[in-house]
């Protein structure tokens, strides 16, 4: 920032008017946040490092269009805030603008007065485009995470008389019970418009190209995606030589519009053009310009990268490549060995969520405090998030808030100098992911560079390598955006930090969170040896004229070499020896060699995709271990807590799967410490002592039923019916030493008592309370929750008592096992009695005072319009609750309604949109983007339609289910499946359309496969640890169960002779599948070639599991792989 005239003011200047409406200016020229007391209006801050969003562009509409921002550090403009006016100057093309910001004096509402003169010779065709980013939510909320946010904004564009097309914006969700509402139009006259950056920017600015929108303008219709915006694209102006206009932009704040916006709301404009403030004139006087300067995040290209040679390739990933993915005969990716995927700079430049991976330090299968995590993003961000403990909380560096580039400073990034200065390393030719490595190779004019991050195994450490493999020696400028003292980083100040050599301690401001909860924490980066530092300075490293812009930045610069390296350490929890040790114990890790493997026969005529369940399962173990001990993801990039539902699902089951029953039991006892006196769970708790109180403050109906499953299940596994004596206290909010102990059974007794008070009256079906699994299923109407009832929390109650009563005579209570048994029946008979109408499972049911049923999500409903819901028919096969006609009956449903080409959908049509106003169900019906459940193929319900199956012995429908959850060449069995990453869960997947209102016109045409389907939000889920226990249990079909082995394969014909190895209990069995015709129902074993008797278990729907003793198996020999072989019906 420079004055070109008088005293510099204090940075960010507030503009306010009486309403309670404020905009804040920073000291280069663009727009920080917009607020309305505490409802933040804008949806991404803009920082003295790089501008928000906000702006208005002008337009040359000539032969060879060109554009200018008016704001901000890009634009070449001067300004001025002298007399509390955001004033803007400049000149372009012969054409002399000037821009101000008036807000309304008494009114939530502001204006862009824009007056544009042509000053040249001839004639000039412009427009002008207005973008403004929304978010429209509690500051806090939007910042916890924008792409939820924009979820839930409704945007309308309607036609006035005058302004032409207006935007209007609504948040749906409530905040503190109101509903902000924006409006945005033009002075002069709308005749476009787009509601997300995604139609702003597309994929072009990630690419490093111009936004493209500056060539073709707005597109003229609405897409509710991820981005929220309100961008008008005003009516082309002529002005001939000498000529001026006024013209510009207008907006209206309104704190509550209860309603959905409707033509009524055309209103509002009439009011906004009544103001005076409509028509503006600035007093000419003398005033003080800034100039606005740029960083080198504004002014340093991206490194071109070039394509690699196929001879470049094959030198730089040496070894076999598996599963290449081509287009049009061009590689796009592979995969290497058990866990390498390797993915080139074309396919990173082509899909909607570009690749990152979540990296964690350390090998221990419980929470391990001291533990680093970071994300790292093809796209050059080489560090992010990067945490210690709390993977939310404890922050260091700052994350990646947008998968457009609207931001390129954030996290860790790198600039190489070259000949005419620095570029940024941007999208690299070529990137190398592992489970806890890296790797980024840049081909360019001069050479080849290599980046390289790893987060180490052995030592809680994160090493940052940089090597020029080919070209001359060149220094390097290293930028981490800190986060240490909150609000990721917009917190602004210089960074604290000691130098002791070259090694530098960062630590956090006293009166900061992290300063309270860590005195003497902090966070080091020290050089790696033989890496020369020329400089080390904060923020004013990245402005050419050196002048800071007191934003939170550490820079370090190094001096000309070939290489250079860092290692980044959390010092807010310290280890010690012991720690260090504890890593490599056996008992609490999973090294890669006892993975499960798969390899079919050559002769297979699926061999591809029965190879790719072997390719992605590391990848899904590694996804599954993140939710569990680093909960987060790419897309959800806050957490830190676990779901109590989540926590006794995917962690366990994957635990369980792999035997590893220690951590299971160091989870099981985390839960109940959890637990509330009364007996029930918060819906979401932290699971570190120091945040025990950071949880929920209550919780969906069948929350209360999950823990007790998984120590059911724990208990059966194991045999450890030990652990139901274990002390253990409740939660008190003031620590443990308060607490009321007692041991693990009497907190399952205090869990049933609750369980027994929440019935439908007069019977023993499960109330819906506040909630089921479907998050956005809650009632609208609090009074529905004691007389509704899901059918699928009544599975799941029969279900918890089922595994109860099992668990109970592994340990030997065979009285209170007989009990709960006695329970369930009376549960299957009420279900089949009540619940199942019509032959059909009503998804919903409300039992009136006066006796009266209301069935929803049936046939019978006439109230939302669905007939069929998915997740009860499935648990209710996978639970036994059906008798076989019914369970084929209800698959018959499935197929015939619940079916797309991705999966199985949640219900058989979308519910009811009505511009975001609820009258059922909250979320699904506010929310105004068509994706995660709202778009209804939610990956978790689909593995449990899988295992289904599995119970069913449909074994092709099983393996073809198995296979569409797999991204690794999905569009072979997907063929409407979007390019997308191919090593990663994904938690949903979207059908793209443009809004609500075109997926219920068109949702036939998602199951018919005419919709594109894009990859939803990725890794934090508990889907990638069921995925790997269906595979290992019910596809391969081997499950320990205390003493006893049981093999129960569903594997279709055509993988006749797949062979599998799998590690139990040290045992490493190599399995071969002789399958008949069926594919399901073991018939004959052989260990080592001889036949074994085995024991039959009982499955309604199929011959059910070969159970053998687990000591007949170690008798078989030392040997390091025993021989099994499984004969399938």
């Amino acid at each position: 920032m420079t004055c070109l005239n008088g005293s510099e003011p204090v940075f960010p200047v507030t503009l306010r008017n009486s309403s309670g409406l404020s905009f804040e200016i920073n000291a280069n020229g663009s727009i920080r946040r917009i607020l309305f007391n505490e409802v933040m209006l804008n949806l991404f801050l803009g920082t003295e490092i790089e501008a928000g969003p906000c702006n208005i562009y002008l337009r040359r509409l000539e032969e060879e269009r060109q554009v200018i921002p008016l704001l901000g550090p890009a634009s070449r403009s001067v300004f001025s805030l002298d007399g509390g006016i955001f004033r803007i100057s400049g000149k372009e093309w012969g054409i002399e603008y000037q821009l101000y910001l008036k807000l309304s004096v008494s009114v939530p509402a502001w204006f862009w007065h824009v007056k544009l003169m042509n000053t040249g010779n001839s004639s000039r065709v412009v427009d002008l485009i207005h973008i403004q980013d929304l978010g429209l939510a509690d500051y806090n909320a939007i910042r916890i995470n924008e792409f939820y946010t924009s979820h839930y904004i409704d945007h309308t564009a309607l036609v006035h008389n005058i302004a032409g097309t207006v935007l209007f914006s609504r948040q749906n969700l409530p905040m503190v019970g109101k509903h902000p509402w924006t409006m945005i139009g033009s002075l002069n006259k709308g005749i476009s418009y787009a509601t997300d950056a995604l139609q702003v920017h597309g994929l072009d600015t990630r690419r490093g190209f111009l936004p493209k929108f500056y060539k073709t303008g707005l597109p003229g219709h609405r897409l509710q995606h991820e981005h929220s915006m309100a961008a008008i694209q005003d009516s082309p102006i002529r002005l001939e030589a000498g000529e001026a206009m006024n013209c510009g932009f207008f907006g209206w704040y309104e704190p509550d519009h209860p309603g959905s916006t409707s033509i009524s709301d055309l209103d509002y404009v009439d009011k906004v053009l009544r103001l005076p403030e409509d028509s503006y004139e600035v007093q000419k006087t003398e005033v003080s310009w800034i100039k606005p300067s740029e960083t080198l995040f504004g002014v340093a290209p991206l490194l071109n990268a070039l394509d690699l040679t196929e001879s470049e390739i094959s030198n730089l990933f040496p070894g076999k490549r598996i599963d290449e993915e081509l287009s049009e005969g061009r590689l796009l990716s592979f995969f290497m060995d058990f866990e390498r995927h390797v993915v080139l700079k074309t396919k990173e430049l082509s899909i909607l969520r570009p690749h990152a991976n979540i990296l964690r330090t350390g090998m221990l299968l419980v929470p391990d405090e001291k533990s680093l995590t970071t994300t790292t993003w093809m796209a050059g961000i080489f560090n992010s998030m990067v945490t210690q403990g709390h993977v939310s909380i404890n922050r260091f560096l700052s994350t990646a808030h947008s998968y457009l580039s609207v931001y390129r400073s954030n996290g860790q990034r790198i600039f190489l100098e070259l000949s005419d200065g620095w570029c940024l390393l941007d999208v690299p030719s070529a990137f190398e992911m592992t489970p806890n490595t890296c790797r980024w190779i840049y081909k360019h004019s001069l050479g080849i560079l290599e980046v390289r991050c790893e987060a180490l195994k052995e030592r809680h450490e994160i090493l940052i390598s940089i090597c020029i493999l080919s070209g001359v020696p060149a220094r390097f400028l290293i930028s981490n955006h800190v986060a240490l003292n909150g609000d990721d980083g917009i917190i602004r100040g210089p960074v604290h930090y000691t130098r002791d050599g070259d090694c530098l301690f960062v630590f956090p401001v006293h009166d900061s969170e992290l300063g309270r909860r860590f005195p003497q924490g902090g966070f080091s980066i020290e050089p790696l040896q033989n890496t020369k530092i020329d400089r080390v300075g904060g923020d004013e490293l990245l402005y050419p004229d050196g002048r800071s812009g007191n934003e939170p930045f550490l820079c370090i610069i190094t001096s000309p070499a070939l290489s250079a390296g860092f290692v980044l350490r959390g010092n807010l929890i310290k280890e010690d020896k012991d720690d260090i040790a504890a890593l490599s114990s056996e008992a609490l890790s999973l090294p890669m060699h006892c993975y499960p493997k798969i390899q079919p026969s050559e002769e297979c005529r699926y061999l591809s995709l029965a190879l790719r369940l072997g390719e992605i399962m590391p990848w899904f173990i590694h996804n599954a271990l993140i939710h569990y001990l680093a909960p987060r993801g790419t897309e959800q990039y806050t957490g830190g807590g676990w779901g109590t539902r989540d926590i006794c699902q995917g962690p366990v089951e994957l635990l369980l799967a792999l035997g590893r029953f220690e951590p299971v039991r160091d989870i099981l006892v985390r839960v109940f410490k959890a637990q509330n006196p009364g007996g029930d769970w918060p819906q979401w708790f932290t699971f570190f002592e120091r945040e025990r109180n950071i949880r929920a403050a209550d919780s969906h109906g069948d929350i209360v039923f999950w823990p007790l499953i998984a120590i059911s299940n724990y208990i059966i596994a194991s045999g450890d019916s030990g652990i139901l004596r274990e002390e253990v206290p409740f939660f008190h909010p003031d620590g443990e030493f308060k607490a009321e102990a007692a041991d693990i059974l009497t907190h399952m007794d205090r869990a049933l008592s609750v369980i027994s008070t929440r019935m439908i009256p007069g019977t023993s079906l499960a109330a819906y309370g506040h909630g089921d699994w479907n998050d956005s299923m809650q009632p609208v109407d609090p009074a529905m929750r004691e007389r509704l009832c899901s059918s699928w929390t009544v599975t799941l109650h029969y279900q918890t008592l089922r595994a109860l009563a099992c668990a109970l005579r592994v340990a030997k209570m065979a009285d209170r096992s007989a009990g709960l048994a006695s329970q369930t029946e009376k549960i299957r008979e009420e279900f089949n009695r009540l619940l199942v109408v019509d032959g059909t499972i009503a998804g919903f049911a409300y039992f009136r005072e006066d006796g009266c049923v209301d069935y929803l999500l049936h046939p019978r409903d006439k109230s939302t319009g669905i007939s069929f819901r998915l997740l009860p028919m499935i648990h209710a096969v996978i639970n036994d609750l059906l008798t076989e006609e019914d369970a084929e009956r209800h698959l018959r449903l499935i197929s015939d309604n619940l079916l797309g080409v991705d999966g199985a959908r949640l219900f058989d049509r979308p519910m009811v949109y009505r511009g975001g106003v609820m009258r059922n169900f909250q979320r699904a019906e506010s929310a105004s983007f068509f994706g995660r459940e709202i778009g209804l193929m939610y990956t978790h319900a689909h593995l449990r339609y899988a295992e289904a199956l599995a119970h069913y012995g449909d074994s092709e429908g099983f393996f073809h289910a198995l296979c569409q959850v797999n991204p690794a060449g999905i569009q072979h069995i997907v063929p409407t499946a979007t390019r997308r990453q191919s090593n990663c869960y994904y938690s949903s997947s979207d059908a793209a359309f443009l809004d609500r209102y075109e997926a219920i016109e068109n949702y036939s045409k998602v199951r018919s496969g005419e919709i594109p389907l894009d990859g939803g939000w990725r890794i934090y889920s508990s889907g990638p640890g069921i995925w790997t226990r269906i595979v290992v249990q019910c596809f391969l079909g081997v499950r320990r169960e205390k003493s006893e082995l049981l093999f129960d394969p569903v594997i279709p014909k055509f993988l006749d002779g797949m062979m599998a190895e799998i590690e139990v209990e040290g045992l490493r069995l190599g399995l071969t599948y002789r399958i008949e015709k069926k594919g399901s129902g073991t018939k004959m074993i052989k260990i080592e070639g001889r036949e074994i008797p085995f024991e039959r278990r009982s499955n309604p729907y199929r011959t059910g599991a070969a159970e053998i003793k687990f000591a007949d198996l170690r008798s078989r020999g030392e040997k390091p792989t025993i021989k099994i072989e499984v004969f399938i019906e």
